[in-house]
């Protein structure tokens, strides 16, 4: 579709009829299908899915894997989809890009803290007496 530094151009038709027309172009340029990996933005994959103008037989489950006319679809992890001639799998990314990992801080040994006295048990306070009630005098009766 679009060259790495050039702008992406606008697509024509359906994202069905778009990978149609890439997959005959590979056949004509003798590319086998087993080097060819359709990799599709999550949008046309879903447009795929869904276009009433492609056949059942055109979309094929095997393994887990879908498959639109006998080519692998890798779903996701692209901005705009493509057809991959260069025989990578289906589950690498178009480009691996690897950051740099950054360097381990090293750990520096603490010195072991040296161990707590232990603290003199507590004594118990002493138990308050219940506070006796002042009995009620018992009302009289005249």
């Amino acid at each position: 579709m679009a060259l790495p530094g050039q702008k992406p151009s606008r697509r024509r038709g359906s994202a069905a009829e778009e990978m149609k027309l890439l997959i005959d172009q590979a056949d004509a340029d003798g590319v086998a299908r087993k080097m060819m990996v359709l990799r599709m933005t999550l949008r046309d994959v879903s447009e795929l899915k869904r276009d009433p103008k492609v056949a059942m037989e055109d979309i094929a489950y095997k393994d887990g894997q879908m498959r639109y006319l006998g080519v692998p679809v890798a779903q996701g992890g692209v901005t705009q989809s493509t057809l991959d001639t260069s025989g990578r799998p289906v589950d690498l990314p178009v480009e691996v890009v690897t950051k740099p990992k950054k360097a381990a801080k090293a750990k520096v040994a603490k010195e072991p803290k040296p161990p707590k006295e232990p603290k003199a048990p507590k004594e118990p306070k002493a138990a308050k007496a219940p506070k006796a009630k002042a009995a009620a005098e018992p009302a009289t009766v005249e």
